[in-house]
């Protein structure tokens, strides 16, 4: 146990500083943190039940403050695994945040747990999940989404972003 010990400390030790270190923006580009807001959701349409249920989603959002014409969050959350922890569901997603204009996108995936009775995440439920890709102003943007449930307040989006 002491060895394990000895040999994790400096591991931990050196994660830490790394963790501390400020990120280069030399080599990443540009980084941009985008805001996105919408009401509460309820799928447009759900195709099935159990693993293989597919939920569809479509509503509009407003970005860093400013509700406009054509932003929009387009989606699908696909039912992959049933049975999880807490009797939870793995769905995995594939969405699409359009900026204003089909051009400007961010593409997010990735996978998350759902309890299977909701449509969504549940209430006060955040997930983390990557971006894809994106086009236009947001063309090879990579980073990741921190999405919020705030219940009948609606969500939140909070894109850390990097470009070239």
């Amino acid at each position: 146990m002491r060895i394990r010990a000895l040999i994790l400390a400096p591991l931990v030790a050196a994660v830490a500083i790394v963790g501390l270190a400020p990120a280069s923006t030399a080599a990443a580009g540009k980084t941009e943190i985008v805001r996105v807001y919408h009401e509460a959701v309820q799928p447009t349409s759900v195709q099935g039940s159990g693993v293989g249920a597919i939920r569809t989603f479509f509503i509009p959002m407003a970005v860093n403050g400013s509700a406009a014409d054509n932003q929009y969050l387009s989606g699908t959350l696909t039912t992959l695994v049933e049975g999880m922890p807490n009797g939870q569901e793995l769905r995995a997603s594939n969405l699409v945040f359009v900026f204003g204009d089909e051009a400007n996108q961010l593409v997010v995936g990735g996978v998350s747990l759902y309890a299977p009775a909701g449509a969504t995440l549940a209430p006060g439920q955040r997930t983390i999940r990557p971006v894809l890709g994106g086009s236009g102003t947001y063309e090879g943007a990579t980073g990741q989404v921190v999405s919020t449930n705030l219940g009948a307040s609606g969500w939140t989006h909070i894109f850390r972003i990097s470009t070239d």
